[in-house]
């Protein structure tokens, strides 16, 4: 079957088995195989999905062994403001587990090496040009978190990809400072990074689309996709209740709705990071964690941008001035609604 059928088949098992909603204590339908290659999707007949996918797919890139997903170009440089997950990062890279800022202007903390994004034309092809990544702002973390253990409520941090690129090679070579000089150049063909508004809240019944950057290159060789209903409070708690006994990794953490939003499929590694967007390509969340267990219910766990936005704004706040002056300009666009 291939995936585009996948697809299909994956529309009707939704329509038969959990439309409009899943009742209380109805199990959730086991769907198989609907990860799509974004090259088939692209490909494929559904205009509706192709249009989302194009809306949103300029804005999902790599970061290391995962992806991350740029919210916004709002800032004072037009440049671009990326979410990404600490476990991709690695969450003893950070140095500290408190909450703290880079002042990357004077910070030589950026990278080139595994960071990517779409080719600014619109080509599937990632190809070999790498483009400069500076973390800027990570929030607290768990002493006893590890990359495996990270709970969603502290699984994400912000960073800047502005537009100094370069070739891949063999030699390892890191920017020097972040390039303020130059607005990023993005594929984005409806200015969904410059749009008044850039993100939004889930809507439960409503159907999303999920993108990321496998590890498996060999199968996703340009991206993944996945579009899935999001679920219900009710319906991601029953979730848990049917992983409990399937040794699944996600039986033991209880869902918290103040933090995060399901989505009924599981992504796949290498997707963490990646962004989940709603159907005006406004950016919802990040993926963090998925079920992972042969027969169980698919869920990813996808961290709220407007949890991850609050969390942005206590940090700022509660800053001195001269430290906000230092970090405002890169965030301004998105710290005014």
């Amino acid at each position: 079957m291939n995936f585009i059928r996948r697809y299909v088949y994956y529309l009707i098992l939704t329509s038969i088995f959990c439309f409009p909603s899943c009742a209380k204590g109805d199990k959730l339908p086991i769907i198989k195989e609907t990860i799509l290659r974004t090259e088939d999707v692209i490909k494929g007949k559904d205009q509706s999905l192709i249009q989302l996918l194009q809306k949103v797919r300029g804005s999902v890139g790599k970061r290391s062994s995962g992806s991350k997903a740029i919210w916004s170009r709002k800032d004072d440089f037009g440049l671009g403001i990326y979410l990404s997950a600490n476990h991709v990062y690695g969450v003893s890279s950070w140095g500290t587990r408190n909450a703290r800022y880079f002042n990357i202007k004077t910070e030589k903390v950026g990278v080139f090496e595994r960071s990517q994004i779409p080719p600014i034309d619109g080509k599937i092809d990632l190809g070999k040009t790498l483009i400069a990544d500076f973390p800027l702002l990570h929030f607290d973390i768990s002493n006893n978190a590890t990359d495996q253990t990270i709970l969603p409520a502290e699984d994400f941090y912000l960073g800047i990809v502005d537009n100094q690129r370069k070739e891949q090679s063999l030699l390892s070579e890191h920017p020097e400072a972040v390039d303020t000089d130059s607005p990023l150049q993005l594929y984005d063909p409806t200015n969904r990074t410059i749009a008044s508004k850039t993100w939004n809240n889930p809507i439960a019944g409503q159907y999303a689309i999920g993108v990321g950057f496998p590890q498996d290159m060999i199968n996703y060789p340009n991206g993944a996709v996945v579009y899935a209903k999001i679920l219900t409070d009710n319906e991601a708690e029953q979730a848990i209740i049917q992983l409990k006994g399937m040794n699944d990794v996600e039986e033991n953490i209880p869902y918290n709705s103040n933090v995060e939003f399901f989505i009924q499929e599981s992504a796949v590694e290498g997707m963490s990071g990646g962004g989940v967007f709603n159907s005006e390509g406004q950016l919802l969340g990040i993926m963090v964690r998925s079920s992972d267990t042969q027969n169980a219910p698919k869920i990813t766990r996808v961290v709220k941008l407007s949890y991850i936005r609050t969390k942005m704004l206590t940090y700022f706040n509660n800053l001195p001035v001269q430290d906000k002056l230092i970090l405002q300009p890169f965030l301004s666009g998105e710290l005014v609604d």
